[in-house]
């Protein structure tokens, strides 16, 4: 797949390149200047409303219990965007960090991948009336057109690619299944859905997300609304850029934009040709090539400087998570020693880094055999007790506790049955 996407990304910045030079790269850099970097926030904001109702659409088609709340889901749509734009050459990386984001594990996760993909299939299906939309208004304004053809086969390719997962219903939890099972093996962050292998796990949750209907309907509904919005982002543009257009010129340039887009799903975030689509559409109406290839890189500006934002965020959002975890798992194996009770020599520890030179997941279990368990990450700690108890239990010259998430460790056998110890304290550990 990545030479696939390296193939694409070539022959886009290849068309890219044709297209500038056909436009005019100082005509294009002087419209450019006239946006400055006020205009520049200006979209950024206005797209920020249209982001959260996307978020929104997504939590509606979680079903009736939702694994997080609507704003956890408005941040994780704006990270799973972000993340698209900015790594293009990573296809699925912004579904799996978008899924990252929401912070559920277990049963939660998986209802948010799954959640992910029907509301991908709608947000395509309001994608439909939206194009439609503009060529009824392309035909109104520019009969002539020579783009209603392309836009018809469009429109074709949509509806279908919408009416496949629709009318293969039951094959959507199998490839769903599929999906989970090779992502999460690339990506450790999804390795706790691993446990959801059971077909009626993954099929039950889905005929629950699909039973909705109403929200189903209403996520169609907001999604057509971002459509439309779009169209209202893209009058802004061409307005900051002092070049405005109309209305319905607005809608009918992004609607063809949208509609030919459907060609070229294997270039990654459309590069060089989403350029030529907007000289394409601005053809038809006289809009000059080169303030037509300005708008689409003010656009993929906004959408670079929000990506980068958004991901700085959420990288220094995941790594003040990650030392308050690492501080509460130390503060939990030096507490250890409290519950042992007074040592007859003083406690010494280390911590163990097995994170640099081990590979995950790693198998381990009882020499019975009947328990046996997966790691799916390395452990927030690992720590290791010389104190006196702890060599008796142990019969070694230390204990070692590994402290670790409850849904990264998965039982591959038996449970395990929990045993109170008792220690020199009287109070015992687990």
């Amino acid at each position: 797949m990545r030479w696939r996407s390296a193939v694409g990304l070539i022959l886009g910045a290849a068309v890219l390149a044709a297209t500038l030079s056909y436009a005019g790269a100082g005509a294009v850099v002087r419209t450019l200047e006239g946006l400055r970097l006020r205009g520049l926030l200006i979209i950024v904001a206005a797209h920020l409303p249209v982001v959260a109702l996307m978020g929104l659409a997504w939590s509606l088609a979680a079903g009736a219990v939702p694994p997080a709340s609507a704003r956890r889901f408005m941040w994780a749509r704006l990270v799973r965007d972000a993340a698209a734009e900015t790594l293009p050459f990573s296809q699925i990386g912004g579904f799996v960090l978008g899924v990252r984001a929401l912070r559920s594990s277990g049963p939660a996760a998986l209802r948010g991948v799954l959640s992910m993909s029907v509301d991908l299939v709608v947000e395509l299906a309001a994608k439909l009336p939206y194009v439609l939309a503009g060529v009824l208004t392309l035909l109104a304004l520019a009969p002539g057109s020579g783009l209603m053809r392309p836009l018809g086969i469009g429109l074709a390719l949509t509806a279908a690619a919408v009416a496949v997962p629709v009318l293969g219903r039951r094959r959507l939890g199998d490839v769903c299944q599929r999906a989970i099972r090779k992502v999460s093996r690339r990506w450790p962050v999804l390795a706790s859905l691993r446990r959801m292998h059971a077909q009626g796990d993954i099929n039950g949750a889905l005929d629950d997300i699909l039973s909705r209907r109403g929200r189903l309907a209403q996520g169609f509904a907001l999604h057509t609304l971002c459509w439309f919005l779009g169209a209202a982002e893209l009058w802004l543009v061409f307005d900051l850029l002092g070049h405005p257009v109309s209305a319905a010129r607005a809608l009918v340039v992004d609607a063809v934009v949208a509609g030919l887009r459907t060609f070229v799903f294997m270039v990654p975030a459309a590069a060089g040709v989403q350029e030529a689509c907007y000289v394409l559409a601005g053809a038809v109406f006289g809009i000059a090539p080169a303030v037509a290839v300005a708008a689409s890189l003010a656009r993929r500006a906004r959408d670079l400087t929000l990506g980068a934002a958004t991901l700085a965020i959420a990288v220094g959002t995941d790594r003040a998570i990650t030392n308050r975890n690492f501080s509460q798992a130390a503060s939990a194996a030096s507490g250890l020693s409290s519950r042992i009770g007074p040592a007859r020599r003083p406690l010494r520890s280390e911590v163990v880094d097995v994170t640099s030179s081990t590979a995950f997941p790693l198998e381990g279990g009882c020499d019975c055999g009947q328990i046996r368990y997966r790691m799916e990450t390395a452990p927030l700690i690992v720590h290791c007790c010389h104190c006196r108890w702890c060599q008796r239990e142990s019969g070694a010259a230390f204990a070692l506790n590994a402290l670790i998430e409850t849904e990264r460790v998965v039982h591959l056998k038996a449970e395990p049955q929990i045993i109170d110890t008792p220690s020199l304290s009287g109070r015992g550990q687990k």
